[in-house]
Parts: structure tokens; sequence; C-alpha cells
């Protein structure tokens, strides 16, 4: 058996050296665990004393004006023709917003209401033709009953004439018929010649006799012509009456007609266009929304719906921190308000309030914005009338310490 070159010993003391050197281990002093503590329990006493949170009820609501918008909606379903606003122009009340045509197209070229339409207005063409006519035929006629009278009156006017010439020869006959009756008493003249001269006398009277009746008659022609002109007018006058009321008949029909066809969308305050909801060329259901016109001066304001188990602490001049939905708050921020007001009644479950429906009974709390726009980068972007809102309404702010030791104070109010 060979022996090693190595003593044990050597081998050994090499195997401890390749694992390093031994050192003993000192346990930390007792001061520095004591500092630590002492540290970690002022921070804490710190953090209780001067830390605050503030008690916040979290609810939901809307954006509205405060003036009261008008909501503006589609009577009837068809499409829309033409759009003549845009987001953020001002209205006027009466003036057209918007054409909606209610048109529907058969298997012919033209609509049926414009056949419709087309038919009726060749009537109305037509009856309006027959007016003119018998406008114009009424015209004639007192037109002749006139040139009629005045040549009764020039008739009546030679027979009086005539009348003075003839009684001015009965008179000259009436005077020779007396001379020749005393020269036939004195046998100057014969019988026969008193007889002739008698009834040259007769016959003079009986020329005036009738021309008195011929003026007679003409009298009664001329008030009979003078009675026809106000019954000649008034027959025509009655007749255009009549076709009027048919014109006006067929025109109503006409204008029944057009709005089967289109309609247009007035304007109903003055105002500012907001929330447009359609464009060019889209079809619309009846009731469906078209815009809301805002009131000119008119702000916007928040309308929240506080739970009747959260209203308690809520109060005016309480303060508000609002997140807009349209405005995600990771992005654009939270804005601040005020509470304004708190509405007196109650909303039931089942109501609406704005576009949200109550699931509890709430409370309307009524918050002043203190922006009317959102800043998106280097823009301020205006807010609309219906946005949705989720918002905080901050109670009271307290230590965390009074918040701590809440319950024993409240314990202690009991006893």
């Amino acid at each position: 058996m060979s022996k090693p070159l190595f003593r044990q010993e050597a081998i050994d003391a090499q195997r401890e050296k390749f694992f390093g050197e031994t050192t003993d281990a000192r346990p930390l002093p007792m001061w520095v665990f004591t500092a630590l503590a002492a540290g970690v329990a002022f921070l804490v006493i710190a953090v209780g004393i001067w830390g605050q949170y503030t008690r916040r009820e979290r609810v939901e609501g809307f954006l509205a004006s405060d003036i009261g918008a008008a909501r503006v909606s589609f009577s009837d379903a068809g499409r829309i023709a033409e759009l003549m606003i845009k987001e953020g122009d001002a209205v006027t009340k009466g003036l057209p917003m918007a054409r909606v045509s209610f048109e529907r197209a058969t298997g012919q070229i033209r609509s049926t209401a414009a056949m419709v339409a087309g038919e009726l207005g060749q009537r109305r063409e037509l009856i309006e033709r027959e007016q003119a006519q018998i406008r114009e035929l009424g015209a004639q006629q007192v037109a002749q009953i006139r040139r009629r009278v005045l040549d009764l009156l020039n008739e009546i006017s030679q027979l009086d004439r005539e009348s003075r010439l003839q009684e001015q020869r009965l008179a000259s006959a009436r005077e020779q018929a007396k001379k020749f009756e005393d020269l036939g008493k004195e046998k100057f003249a014969s019988e026969i010649m008193v007889r002739q001269k008698r009834d040259e006398v007769t016959d003079q009277e009986l020329k005036v006799q009738s021309l008195k009746r011929s003026r007679a008659t003409l009298e009664r022609d001329l008030a009979a012509a003078k009675l026809d002109e106000p019954a000649v007018e008034l027959k025509a006058r009655a007749q255009a009456d009549q076709l009027s009321r048919q014109i006006s008949e067929l025109q109503q029909a006409l204008v029944q007609e057009d709005a089967k066809r289109e309609s247009l969308i007035l304007a109903p305050i003055d105002g500012i266009a907001t929330n447009i909801a359609v464009s060019v060329g889209q079809s619309v259901a009846a009731d469906a929304s078209f815009a809301t016109i805002l009131p000119k001066g008119s702000m916007l304001r928040v309308e929240l719906l506080v739970p009747t188990r959260a209203i308690g602490f809520i109060s005016k001049g309480r303060e508000v921190v609002m997140r807009y939905e349209a405005f995600p708050y990771e992005r654009f921020g939270q804005y601040r308000g005020v509470v304004q007001d708190i509405s007196q009644a109650v909303w039931s479950p089942g109501e609406k309030v704005g576009p949200l429906a109550i699931k509890e009974p709430v409370y309307r709390v009524t918050v002043a914005l203190d922006k009317q726009t959102v800043t998106a980068g280097t823009q301020e972007v205006a807010l609309k009338s219906g946005m949705l809102v989720n918002a905080d309404i901050l109670l009271d702010r307290r230590t965390l310490l009074e918040w701590l030791f809440e319950p024993v104070m409240q314990l202690r109010g009991r006893f």
C-alpha cells in the first residue's frame, strides 16, 4: 500500500479555503429596530392626523339647457331631401331647416302623389279659365245693358223734343180751329172747313197721346234695363264665387297632396341648432329626433339623478366632480361644478328624465358648470345637450383619524 503524496491535514486546509473563510455572525443592535418602529409609528400618526379623505356620492345625469331646449322631431316617416342647416348654425323661428320627401314611387316614372297633384292642377286651370270666361261674359252683358240704357235715355230725350213740338202744333191747331169757329159763326167760313180744323186738332191730340205712350214704354224699358244691370252682375259674381270655392277646394287638395309629397321642418324658436341626427338621403321614422334648438343666450347645466337614500347630506354649494361619457376622463380629465338647486319632488321608478330611465326613487339635482367646453389638446370642444355624465358629489371632508374614531364618537353620542 503506497503513501499519499500530501498529508491529510494539508488537503483539508485547501478544501476550507475553496468555500471561503468563516466569520462570526453578529446580531443588529436593538436601537436600529426601535428607530425603525418609531419612524413607522410616526408616519402612521402623521397620516392619521394630517391625511384627509372626502366622502362622495357617485350618481349619473345628463347635460341640459338652463332655459329649455326645443326638441324637433319628424311627424311622419320619409326621406331627407334637403338639409338647410348644419351643427352650430343659428336658426330663426319659422324658417325651414330641412325638407322631407314622403313620395312613394310606383311602377311608372312619376310617383302617385305627383300624378294626383298634376290632375288636380289641370282641373284647377280649367276652372280658372271657366271663371275668367264667366267674368268676361258678365262684363260684356253689363256693358251691353249700359249701352241700352244710354240708347233709351237718348230716345226719351228725342221723344221729349218731339213731344214739345207736337204740343206746339196742337196749340196752333186749336188756335186755328177757334178762329174758324168764330168765322163760321159769322158765316165767313163753311161748316166743312170748321169741322176739318176740329179734326186736325183731334189728330194732333192723338199724336201727343201717342208720344206720351211711347215715352212711358221707353221709361219702362229703361227701368227694366237698370234693374237688369245689377242682376247680371250678381249672377256673374255668384257663378264666379262658386268657381272660386271649387278652386279653393282644389288648392286645399293640392296642398294636402304636396304635404303628402314633402314637408318643411320649421324652426320652433330662435336659437342654435345642435344634435342634428340626420343627413341628406337618410330615411327617417315617424317621431324620430331631427335636432335640438338651444335658445339664444342659454347655458348648459348638469341634471343629476340622486337616489333618495343618498340625498341627506347634499345641499346647495356642494362641489361636484364630473366625467363626461363622450370624453373619457383618462384622456380628457374631470371637470367641476357646484350644486345649484335640489328638487322638492321625488321621481318614481318607470319615469323618464331626459335620456335616462329612473330605476329607483330619485331627486333631481341641478349643477352649474365651471366650463362649457372640454379641453382636447389645444382645442376647446363645446359640450352638447343630452350628453351623459357620471359625477361625484363631494360631501364632508375629514382626517383619517376622525373617520377612524367616528364609530366611537357615535356610540358616545348615544350614551
